[in-house]
């Protein structure tokens, strides 16, 4: 899982503005109403894949996790491809369903989207920093869609701490913020706007946590 238990990465879902918005509005636009279908099918997915799951610390299903990575994503001008693996990158961490299932429901892309944001169930059990630590170690040689979609769910992820700052101890704070960055160094390059939003997200959320930007 990236978070969905207690003292992980599992954090609520917000809106936050991206650079070049408009310019990926636009693009958005440009998908034909057969990408919007496939995607409805799979937040509907996904729905029911986190059922049940609360963000840290709070009583926010889960699946706004998901839908607000999807919508960064969207809002990066990432593809529909990316944008349905977005919202889908947690199901086969948090649910029976599969990668042939994904492959076959949505296509291949899509499977292999989600794959890479899949950690490897071996990591489960390892310390948060130990698991930062892998997560960032595989991720160079991954596709840009992967990076891309990594680099919304960090932010989704760091934007929980100043939506919620209580359930966060400074100590907790500061240790999710250095594993976040580590990963987000692994994709750098691969959207300037998510980096932008994640590291605005990061300055917010020392604010908020009592340490400095």
């Amino acid at each position: 899982m990236h978070g969905g238990r207690a003292g992980d990465d599992r954090r609520g879902a917000g809106r936050g503005d991206l650079p070049g918005r408009h310019e990926a509005r636009h693009r958005a636009r440009a998908h034909p109403v057969s990408d919007l279908a496939v995607f409805a099918r799979a937040a509907d997915l996904a729905a029911r894949a986190h059922v049940g799951q609360r963000r840290k610390g709070g009583d926010v299903p889960y699946v706004g996790h998901v839908l607000e990575v999807a919508m960064l994503v969207a809002e990066a001008g990432g593809s529909a491809e990316e944008v349905t693996a977005a919202v889908l990158h947690d199901v086969v961490e948090d649910s029976d369903i599969t990668l042939d299932a994904l492959a076959e429901g949505y296509g291949p892309e899509v499977a292999r989207l989600v794959e890479g944001c899949t950690d490897d169930p071996a990591w489960a059990d390892l310390p948060r920093p130990e698991r930062k630590s892998r997560q960032a170690a595989h991720l160079p040689g991954e596709p840009e869609g992967v990076k891309r979609i990594k680099l919304a769910d960090q932010t989704s992820n760091v934007r929980d701490i100043s939506r919620l700052p209580e359930a966060w101890p400074p100590s907790d704070a500061a240790e999710y913020l250095e594993g976040a960055e580590r990963v987000v160094a692994a994709c750098r390059g691969a959207s300037p706007a998510l980096e932008a939003a994640f590291d605005a997200a990061v300055a917010e959320a020392m604010q908020k946590s009592g340490g400095t930007p």
